[in-house]
């Protein structure tokens, strides 16, 4: 039966609390992205909020403490899709790489400009849930939650090299997925005029060498 003597000194607590709670509304952003449901987020951060306090004396430098439960984040969503036999649903990455290239005839950054002031909106929310995982998580940590490119490689535990290699596909591919939304929602007239004029890049080509459609 544990005492008083076995619990943590209240200095504890405090240090827990200033070092954790600044990140919780991000966190939960990002966990939010990657669940079914506002409930099963708040389920994943608690229990990233359960592992971290019972592992809270590894965080020896409190300056690493974001990337540290932004880690500790990733393993309890992954461990979710493991045990509940979920995955995010993939569309192909050819169809998106083809939408991207099809609107702004293969340069790689015309249309994600675009898509960089749409970052908190709904429909690059929708658009970040069809991209797989692996490219999603490099984009989003990197272009919404500003982590650098070391962090992003020990949250994920890869390599710098892939951590930049997935961001700079995973942005043609939500270009992609925002492309074939606004081609849905009737707005391609405007975003192809968007990547047309930008940087002075030329207008969308068809894919088969004629007229822009």
């Amino acid at each position: 039966m544990p005492t008083t003597a076995d619990w943590p000194h209240p200095d504890v607590y405090a240090r827990f609390d200033a070092l954790v709670l600044p990140h919780l509304d991000r966190m939960l952003a990002f966990a939010r992205r990657r669940t079914d449901s506002t409930a099963d987020a708040e389920d994943v951060l608690q229990e990233t909020c359960v592992r971290a306090w019972q592992g809270f004396a590894e965080l020896r430098d409190p300056a690493l403490a974001r990337p540290w439960l932004y880690r500790i984040l990733r393993t309890v969503l992954v461990d979710g899709y493991e045990k509940l036999g979920r995955r995010r649903r993939l569309v192909s990455i050819t169809r998106l790489e083809d939408a991207h290239e099809e609107l702004v005839g293969g340069d790689a950054d015309a249309l994600f400009d675009e898509v960089v002031a749409r970052l908190s909106g709904e429909a690059v929310h929708a658009a970040l849930g069809q991209l797989p995982e692996d490219f999603a998580a490099a984009v989003e940590l990197h272009d919404i939650d500003g982590f650098k490119y070391h962090e992003i490689a020990d949250i994920l535990g890869i390599p710098l090299g892939t951590v930049m290699s997935r961001i700079s596909r995973g942005r043609r591919l939500l270009a992609g997925a925002m492309a074939a939304r606004w081609s849905r929602d009737g707005e391609l007239g405007t975003a192809s005029r968007v990547a047309g004029t930008t940087a002075g890049r030329r207008p969308p080509r068809s894919r088969g060498g004629g007229a822009a459609r």
